[in-house]
């Protein structure tokens, strides 16, 4: 079965935090359950907690599923539970450690921990609830703080869905002349950073020119950029500091197997390395797969392609089927209404030849825009957002592209701690016939970081 991607933190920046909402739900047995958003409510058998693993009663659970009564089947021979809905079959034996899936792609049979049983007080058959919603690809959550389970058929709610996407398929379309082939991108950027307390002040900065060719293979970064730093005291102006370095990088990478190559005369210098141009390896996918599982490189370059190739209705899809619910008040049926605030034609409203859709909630504003030629072509987006948090902590961002020109602006300050972060960032995109390079040249020493971080570790220790 697919792996569950983008575990915690799939949507990213402003939505991210939307996933962090308390919630209280109603105590039922050892736990609660709700199903599609909505709370399941048991009458003759209560949900339990058995070797660290939640049961609910079978019967109930398939109901709240969608399965009629008919689809569910009891071989008291076998001690044995069928449940089958649209061409799938489910079959669990009582005291067997295996849930046996039957599809149009044949059965597999997966290995599990535990095992239904039936519980002598009610006469109820029980069923690993997670293990079951798993194995038939639905998304699966644990609130802790609320002690609920939380189960969502994404098939169901994208069924149930009455939202349509015609201008962010426009919007993609507009994307796809700087991605589906080889693309070069020139610009430069800017960024600094401020410290201070009652003694002294800290200021450093980071700006250069940059060079990108990109396209749906590989990346080719190169950038010359010079870093500053000082600082002040109050108290002893002996203490002052300026310096300034230039720092030359560059990046390459291939996007389909994962490896990430990057190279810095600095960075060789701060690391000692006998060769001033050696490239530093960093295997993503490896990396990826180790924390996530197997395949998770692999699924999250297949969501790429999709922004590509599909449109947003697909790309919608295959995201929310990797979100992983977090709490009863923030579950995929809530996750795909906060993606029709901003992003279907019923969220976006006209404004001369330009088409706006916002967003509020809790000290936070998204205003997303699509630039138009007057028509019903997109030939541009901006990106607005805000946001601040109890504690003097703020942050600003806008993005925008129209035609060929993007440019991008944040600002950070946390009044508490006393520091500023600022960022620019320009480019102009232009189709190129040059394929970008996803690995350092030929004959270049190549150093793997997980090798050097493992060999600097062993030379630490005492």
């Amino acid at each position: 079965m697919m792996k569950k991607l983008w575990r915690s933190v799939l949507c990213g920046g402003a939505l991210a935090a939307l996933l962090c909402t308390p919630a209280l739900a109603a105590e039922e047995g050892d736990f609660s359950l709700v199903v599609n958003g909505e709370p399941v409510t048991f009458t003759d058998a209560l949900p339990q907690l058995r070797s660290d693993r939640s049961f609910l009663p079978m019967a109930a659970t398939f109901q709240a599923l969608g399965y009629g009564e008919e689809d569910i089947t009891w071989d008291n021979d076998a001690r044995a539970v069928t449940a089958e809905k649209e061409g799938v079959t489910l079959l669990l034996t009582i005291g067997k450690n295996e849930i046996r899936v039957t599809g149009p792609e044949g059965e597999e049979v997966l290995n599990t921990d535990v095992a239904p049983y039936i519980d002598p007080a009610s006469d109820r058959t029980y069923i690993p609830v997670g293990l079951v919603a798993d194995a038939l690809d639905y998304n699966v959550g644990w609130d802790g703080n609320t002690a609920t389970v939380m189960i969502d058929d994404v098939d169901a709610l994208l069924a149930a869905n009455t939202a349509t996407y015609e201008w962010m398929d426009r919007y993609m379309e507009y994307g796809r002349k700087y991605t589906q082939d080889a693309c070069q991108v020139t610009g430069g950027y800017q960024m600094e950073f401020t410290a201070k307390d009652a003694v002294e002040e800290g200021r450093f900065t980071w700006k250069g020119d940059y060079t990108m060719l990109q396209s749906q293979k590989a990346l080719q970064f190169d950038t010359d950029m010079e870093f500053h730093t000082s600082a002040s005291s109050q108290g002893d102006a002996s203490l002052d500091m300026n310096a300034s370095m230039d720092v030359d990088a560059a990046m390459r990478m291939d996007l389909e197997t994962g490896k990430l190559y990057f190279q810095s005369n600095a960075l060789s210098g701060m690391l000692g390395a006998e060769k001033p141009d050696s490239w530093y390896l960093l295997d993503l996918k490896n990396t990826m797969d180790g924390l996530y599982g197997s395949g998770y490189y692999q699924e999250l370059l297949a969501l790429a392609y999709q922004q590509n190739d599909g449109g947003f209705g697909e790309v919608l899809a295959m995201l929310l089927r990797e979100v992983t619910p977090v709490s009863p008040d923030m579950t995929t049926k809530d996750m795909l209404q906060l993606y029709n605030q901003l992003f279907s034609d019923q969220a976006f409203q006209k404004s001369g030849s330009s088409y706006v859709s916002s967003f509020q909630w809790e000290g936070m504003d998204v205003t997303f825009t699509l630039f138009t030629n007057g028509g019903s072509q997109v030939n541009g987006y901006a990106m607005e957002m805000s946001a601040s948090a109890p504690g003097g902590l703020s942050m600003t961002m806008t993005a925008s592209m129209k035609n060929d020109k993007m440019e991008m602006n944040m600002e950070i300050h946390d009044t508490m701690m006393e520091m500023d972060m600022t960022m620019t960032m320009d480019g102009v995109y232009r189709r190129s016939g040059t394929k970008p390079a996803g690995a350092p040249p030929a004959g270049a020493e190549v150093v793997d970081v997980m090798d050097l971080m493992l060999s600097m570790m062993e030379g630490s220790s005492i």
